[in-house]
């Protein structure tokens, strides 16, 4: 239990570093909704397509909201390290600034170590390339970011399997490297946790309660701390062809 204490900590030192708050800008609370769907088809055991599609909006009031679609590929170099890559596709509508439309190819390697008892460390960086466009003129903008992901699951109750109830526990940061996007939103970093049900090896679900730290603006002078809550779908295609289910 200390060992799992101590990874608790880790998080939140994470989360707490990259988002505080100036006292010096204007702040406020917004509530959001995430309902995202991951399918992932395993063409081998090293390798796999997957991705995900969903919705983002805020519970206060209807003045944003967001679609999204992430094509990936994801290969098992071994049972530590993994290589990824996609692009991503983001259109906000906004009824306070003009809408966006993002184009966000993007490459990853996570490593997952140590492993603390049953709890197993995931450490994913994450370079992004930003390619923005205004919908009402289509001008365009690039901006490089790099993300940094610490995460773990915690199988709590396991009642066969393939069948057990988990929570899931991440802290995310934000840097930007080059370029920029004049962007209403822009995260800091993000601090979550999660109940979750694996009922087979072909579905997975999960609830998510996150803090999230934005700036948010023209010139982003105000603080936004961002609670949102995220239900995560997973279907799992040609399981068959491997042993682990290695993501959370």
């Amino acid at each position: 239990m200390k060992k799992i204490t101590s990874v608790l900590l880790i998080l939140t030192t994470i989360g707490i570093s990259y988002c505080q708050v100036d006292v010096t800008e204007k702040s406020e609370t917004i509530d959001q909704i995430w309902i995202d769907f991951y399918p992932h088809f395993y063409v081998s055991e090293e390798f796999e397509y997957y991705g995900d599609t969903g919705f983002r909006t805020n519970i206060n009031n209807s003045n944003w909201y967001k679609i999204t679609a992430r094509p990936s590929v994801r290969y098992h170099i071994d049972k530590y390290w993994t290589l990824h890559g996609g692009v991503g596709f983001f259109y906000d509508f906004n009824k306070e600034v003009s809408n966006r439309f993002e184009i966000r190819p993007w490459e990853g390697i996570q490593l997952g170590w140590p492993r603390i008892i049953n709890l197993l460390l995931k450490h994913y960086v994450r370079f992004e390339q930003r390619i923005s466009y205004l919908t009402d003129d289509w001008s365009s903008s690039l901006a490089l970011r790099l993300r940094y992901m610490l995460s773990c699951r915690w199988d709590i109750i396991k009642l066969s399997k393939n069948k057990f109830w988990f929570i899931p526990i991440y802290g995310e940061v934000f840097f930007p490297v080059g370029g920029e996007v004049k962007e209403f939103f822009r995260d800091r970093g993000r601090l979550g946790v999660g109940l979750g049900y694996n009922p087979s090896d072909i579905w997975r679900f999960s609830l998510h309660v996150a803090w999230q730290k934005t700036h948010t603006g023209i010139d982003n002078d105000y603080s936004v701390s961002d609670i949102f809550y995220q239900v995560k779908i997973r279907k799992y295609i040609n399981v068959d062809k491997v042993k682990t289910l290695f993501d959370d």
